[in-house]
């Protein structure tokens, strides 16, 4: 091995670091930037003396990160990469007999440990950049821990991190021995230039940019949130004296390489980046950082079972970590184009991926693993377990677990394939499909449009904006294929191609089956459209919206890929158009076929029909004529009235009087312990005392006629019916013989309306209740006219207080009248 030339900080650990992998079977390295883990570390494990027998696999976050770090390891011992230092990452490998240190991406290490439970002939497993926690850096780390605390006590777990998230991993793995150090940075000094208008910031962007290129010599890195930005200033840069270069996730690995790559000296460069150059990737000679502020990720959304695109502030951690790239090699300088107060109020870390992230893949591999919780195996952090729930219900869908959720034949053979859940249920369902139907290239078809959705749309967003058909761009790849930044798509498909033993033909490709093979990823997307409207109606119920000058709009059915939500509908982004008949044929859905009987509001009547549906589309609605019995009659009729609500039934004023009456008593005297009719009571208890009633009852008019209150009564015993007569009279027979009906709307005392002149001669009012407590009613007597003169329970207290006004008052308008000086002690008068 050749020797470094100079001394980094995390030298200082060497021996400490060799020590404690001899003694300790999980280390976490904490390490500032610079401190030199990434170059450093692995090289000592290749060093006599250290007692390893096995390999060692380094995991990176990303690709071009795992090539850059495996050159230079490789470049320290003075050698090629593919001797003892190698590399593998998706669709390439660089590897020998010799190789010793294998650096990763998390991807083709989940699959070596799927493949492999125990990794044989494996001594260490370094987990890097673990700060970032992707979803495969924690399902990397659950698979590797379970293999060691089940399989291999023997196989070393060495987890490497930035400080940031250092507090949570030492409570998560306790166990684990730590070592710190120290980074090895130079000063940055960091100022803020916000746009006046946030919403034309790419413009402002590009203007301090441009300033910077002519003010200063430095090699600039510029943190934008996507892919567009990149595109739209790297072509407004492109005559500026300095070389600009895109370094994004999409981009082919040699386009990301030439990015990192140090400038020739006495040159400089422009690099414009996501936030893929946040951590894991050292672009050489850069000391001035231009940030955005902003970023783009994938958050889960519940609405659509999909993960969307949600442009955001970035955290502090994320906006130091940006800064700190402009102070590896020298002093140097970050701009950041937001103002400070936002980054004082910007959440202190990111979100973890694991908690707001699709999670079917990672939950596919743990089926495949052999539990049926992620809880069962050793994540630090935990999705919701909702969203959890939400990933088996899919996968279950796709034939990929049974009830039981343990991997199904079909999930066997899914799981192995290098793309999403869905996708390689559409694959494997192709290949049946050529089988059934006897047609070619179904499966290359299926690989050609997974790597498609799987990519970045190929059409910019201009394009984009009113032209969702799928098939529109399949055309234009296929008319591209193998050609410029379409590379990367067509390399991905020829792989998956590659594991059916399938080499793709481009004029083999039948697009026109898009739309049938894309069912089966999406089943719950298929879509008819509404009359008269952009808009259609998914087979999950969900409104899908196109937009009006969308050519597909002329379509009736089509499936969705690719939605975003809109309020309460989905607004479709990428579709292709399918025939029901084709879906049918190919027995991709089922339509469902039932007898709907329900109430018709415009008939007033129960009606009759036949109903096909696929999921919540209605594909054919016809009336028909069947004979219900009386028990069919009675159970929509209860159905209809339970959607309707209790109030649809015809009360009459005697029958909401029952109910008072009822009401009061259970509220007042509840030691009679009579059944409960609120609302939801009766709605519940509808089959006892009301559908013994619905006998012949064929129309509203008919419902109608029923005599509810005769209904009601039969909750009780005849003896309870007594009591309620009793207890809560219909009506209150005063002095001189008259009826006059009390109210027991009030919610505790009931009330009587009744002439002061039928109260002559008692000193106390009537009650109500049971003797042993009575309740007085609340008496509203009346003048001659039957107007109320005053309301009151305390007669005792009228007649010798108040009274005296309402009689000079009653003397004056009513001198016909009775009005006695002495009312208490008075006969009692009917009315003239």
């Amino acid at each position: 091995m050749s020797s470094p030339e100079q001394f980094l900080p995390i030298d200082s650990l060497k021996k400490e670091f060799l020590a404690a992998i001899k003694s300790h079977a999980t280390l976490l390295v904490s390490a500032q930037p610079g401190a030199g883990k990434s170059t450093r570390l692995p090289l000592w494990l290749l060093e006599k003396g250290t007692g390893l027998s096995g390999k060692v696999y380094l995991l990176q976050p990303r690709r071009v990160a795992v090539k850059n770090i495996a050159q230079y390891l490789a470049e320290q011992l003075g050698e090629g990469v593919g001797q003892r230092v190698g590399y593998r990452i998706r669709n390439e490998a660089k590897v020998s007999s010799h190789t010793q240190l294998e650096v990763v991406t998390e991807g083709v290490l989940v699959r070596m440990m799927q493949e492999d439970p125990e990794l044989l002939g494996t001594s260490i497993v370094i987990l890097d950049e673990f700060h970032e926690r992707s979803l495969q850096t924690d399902l990397a780390y659950a698979l590797a821990r379970d293999i060691q605390q089940g399989l291999r006590d023997d196989l070393t777990l060495v987890i490497m991190s930035a400080t940031l998230s250092i507090s949570q991993l030492q409570q998560a793995i306790p166990d684990a021995y730590y070592l710190f150090s120290e980074g090895r940075s130079f000063p940055v000094e960091v100022s803020y230039s916000p746009a006046n208008n946030m919403n034309r910031w790419r413009d402002h962007a590009l203007q301090v940019i441009k300033q910077q290129i002519n003010e200063t010599d430095s090699s600039i890195l510029v943190f934008l949130p996507s892919s567009n930005d990149i595109r739209f200033l790297h072509q407004a840069l492109e005559q500026q004296a300095i070389d600009v270069f895109s370094l994004f996730g999409y981009l082919s690995i040699d386009q990301q390489m030439a990015a990192i790559k140090a400038p020739e000296v006495g040159q400089r460069k422009l690099v414009l980046a996501t936030n893929i150059a946040e951590t894991s990737l050292t672009i050489d000679g850069i000391n001035l950082v231009i940030d955005s502020g902003l970023e783009n990720i994938a958050v889960y959304d519940e609405g659509i079972l999909a993960n969307k695109l949600v442009q955001r502030q970035i955290s502090k951690s994320s906006a130091i970590q940006r800064a700190g790239r402009a102070g590896r090699t020298a002093p140097g300088t970050c701009i950041r184009l937001y103002s400070e107060a936002l980054f004082e109020r910007a959440t202190q870390h990111n979100g973890l991926a694991i908690e707001q992230s699709d999670v079917v893949p990672i939950v596919l591999e743990a089926a495949r693993w052999g539990v049926s919780s992620l809880s069962e195996m050793p994540f630090i952090d935990l999705p919701k377990e909702m969203i959890e729930q939400q990933a088996w219900q899919t996968l279950h869908e796709l034939k990929m677990v049974d009830d039981n959720q343990r991997l199904t034949v079909q999930g066997e053979r899914g799981a192995t394939i290098p793309c999403h859940p869905r996708f390689a249920h559409m694959i494997l369902a192709a290949e049946q499909l050529e089988q059934s139907q006897q047609v070619e290239g179904l499966v290359e078809l299926a690989c050609v449009v997974t790597s498609l959705l799987e990519a970045k749309d190929i059409f910019s967003v201009e394009q984009a904006r009113d032209n969702s058909d799928l098939v529109m761009r399949l055309h234009v790849l296929l008319k591209n294929w193998h050609q410029g930044r379409y590379q990367q798509i067509t390399k991905q498909a020829e792989k998956l191609a590659g594991m059916f033993d399938r080499q793709i033909k481009i004029t083999q490709i039948r697009v026109e089956h898009t739309g049938v093979l894309l069912a089966f990823a999406y089943p719950e997307r298929v879509a008819k459209k509404r009359k008269n409207q952009a808009e259609y109606l998914t087979a999950s119920g969900k409104g899908l919206s196109i937009s009006n000058d969308d050519p597909i709009l002329d379509h009736e059915w089509l499936v969705a890929a690719h939605v975003s939500k809109q309020r309460t509908i989905l607004k479709a982004r990428l579709v292709a158009t399918v025939e029901l008949e084709q879906l049918i044929d190919w027995q991709v859905v089922t339509l469902e076929e039932k007898l709907l009987v329900n109430y018709d509001e415009i008939k007033q009547a129960i009606t009759s029909k036949a109903i096909t549906s696929l999921g919540a589309i209605v594909v054919s609605d016809k009336p028909i004529k069947i004979a219900l019995n009386d028990a069919q009659l009675s159970e929509m009729w209860l159905t209809t009235i339970r959607q309707q609500g209790i109030h649809w039934l015809n009360w009459q004023e005697k029958d909401k009087q029952l109910l008072a009456r009822w009401r009061w008593l259970n509220r007042w005297q509840n030691q009679l312990d009579f059944p409960d009719v609120c609302e939801e009571k009766l709605l519940a208890s509808l089959e006892q005392w009301l559908a013994p009633f619905l006998l012949g009852a064929t129309s509203k008019k008919t419902l109608d006629s029923i005599d509810l209150s005769q209904a009601l009564l039969t909750l009780l015993s005849y003896a309870q019916q007594q009591q309620l007569d009793q207890a809560a009279p219909v009506s209150y027979r005063g002095a001189t013989g008259r009826k006059c009906p009390i109210n027991y709307s009030d919610e505790q005392h009931p009330i009587v309306s009744l002439p002061v002149h039928e109260l002559y001669g008692c000193s106390v009012g009537p009650s109500v209740g049971e003797q042993q407590a009575p309740i007085l009613l609340t008496l509203e007597m009346l003048s001659p006219a039957q107007r109320p003169v005053q309301v009151t329970k305390d007669l005792a207290g009228f007649w010798c207080g108040s009274y005296a006004q309402v009689q000079k008052d009653m003397k004056s308008r009513y001198p016909k009248h009775y009005w006695p000086d002495d009312p208490a002690n008075s006969p009692p008068r009917k009315p003239r």
